[in-house]
């Protein structure tokens, strides 16, 4: 859509070019023009199309003004999310430690539980391999 909005202004200032290629003399005829405080003779083509050329300008430096802006906003949003992913990465990163710590004191624990069933185990096992073997 860009593209075909670039090339149809392009294609209005080439046309309004050749125009005024085309009808010089007539754009630099003198006229009389009324400034309100003054009339002056002036070449009445020449001046409105200064005046076409200004408002382009500034058009254009509007147009810059806003894409400057949207660039803007857009690096700060990506510097947010940049800094909450980190933030989200940070999370997970504390909960997987956190979860590895549990799993290593339950395990830890259950050697313990483990450790101190085998002396009290030991002879009911031996009882019941002795009972297996026969």
């Amino acid at each position: 859509m860009k593209r075909v909005t670039n090339l149809l202004a392009w294609g209005v200032v080439a046309i309004i070019g050749a125009l005024a290629v085309l009808n010089w003399s007539t754009l630099t005829a003198p006229a009389p023009l009324n400034l309100v405080i003054a009339q002056v003779q002036a070449p009445l083509g020449v001046v409105l199309l200064g005046l076409a050329a200004m408002l382009a300008g500034l058009f254009l430096i509007a147009s810059l003004g806003n894409q400057i802006g949207s660039l803007l906003e857009t690096r700060r949003l990506l510097k947010e999310i940049q800094r909450v992913q980190e933030l989200a990465d940070k999370a997970e990163v504390s909960r997987i430690e956190s979860l590895h710590r549990l799993i290593a004191d339950e395990f830890r624990s259950l050697h313990e539980r483990l450790d101190s069933a085998r002396p009290a185990a030991a002879p009911a096992i031996g009882s019941l391999d002795a009972t297996h073997e026969r």
